[in-house]
């Protein structure tokens, strides 16, 4: 299936990146917001986006510029009728996801695709939601969406194949190296990361070592680009929190539990790189 139009429903952090990266690849782009203060927040976000990548040279400022006209923002969720795929990008909370999909399947033509940015609900629940289970696929992209290579392609057991096949390379096209994975809570990423994240983050209010120390540990010992704390705060330090709590609603299991220092970071706002100060503080 050729996937020239698309729509987004949910246009955060995730949302949002998602739709400057299909508009800057020539997409023609709807997102779907609640109000228009979200709206506007999201247009500020997607515009910023191009400017810092053209800056950097990912892109050309033509492009840029041509991807500023390519992105349309509404709150009507009537405007995504003409999409040939439908991202449902919302926050990890499970009833929300399952309303949205089913308004979304009740929207769409019979052709459409629907596809769910979630990182860690099973797939199959919010498949269950709508009439076409078999055309729902999972498409979990990584914070920030336009600079992460990867993108989870995620099936249900009744997941059509040209579904599959259809957003495997879409996902392609837009640059991304997708990884067809199996649908579990978690999927592999999250499955793994979160509680390393979450046991660096119980070492540090334990005492073992201060952050920088953990963090430099982890980089220079192990070759990693960043330690986990520097890591929570460029996936954002909710994001981190609303994935461990849906990991252990599905598993139960304390390893997956959000700790105390992180729950209270997020009460405050500290949220990571995009707020200005998370576990560190970012002056630019």
């Amino acid at each position: 299936m050729d996937i020239s139009r698309i729509a987004v429903v949910g246009c955060g952090t995730m949302g949002g990146g998602i739709i400057q990266l299909a508009a800057q690849n020539g997409l023609e782009v709807v997102g779907v917001e609640a109000s228009e203060p979200a709206l506007d927040g999201a247009r500020a976000r997607i515009l910023s986006g191009l400017e810092s990548t053209a800056a950097r040279g990912k892109i050309t400022a033509e492009q840029a510029e041509r991807a500023r006209s390519a992105f349309t923002l509404t709150t009507d969720l009537g405007e995504i009728t003409e999409a040939d795929l439908v991202v449902e990008a919302v926050y990890e909370d499970v009833e929300l996801k399952k309303r949205l999909l089913g308004e979304i399947d009740r929207l769409v033509g019979p052709g459409t695709l629907i596809a769910s940015n979630t990182s860690t609900i099973p797939l199959v629940i919010l498949a269950g939601a709508t009439s076409r289970p078999e055309q729902v696929v999972g498409m979990h992209f990584f914070n920030p969406v336009p600079a992460m290579r990867l993108v989870e392609v995620i099936r249900t057991p009744v997941t059509e194949r040209h579904c599959i096949d259809s957003v495997t390379g879409f996902a392609a096209a837009l640059g991304k190296s997708p990884v067809l994975v199996n649908d579990v809570p978690g999927f592999v990423g999250n499955l793994l990361i979160v509680p390393y994240l979450l046991d660096a983050i119980r070492a540090y209010e334990r005492g073992v070592a201060d952050m920088e120390s953990i963090d430099a540990v982890i980089s220079l010992g192990f070759n990693h680009k960043m330690g986990p704390f520097r890591l929570c705060d460029l996936i954002g330090l909710d994001i981190v929190h609303d994935m461990a709590a849906s990991m252990y609603e599905e598993y139960r299991d304390q390893r997956y539990f959000p700790p105390p220092l992180l729950k209270q970071y997020v009460r405050l706002g500290w949220l990571g790189r995009k707020t200005g100060r998370g576990f560190y503080t970012y002056d630019d």
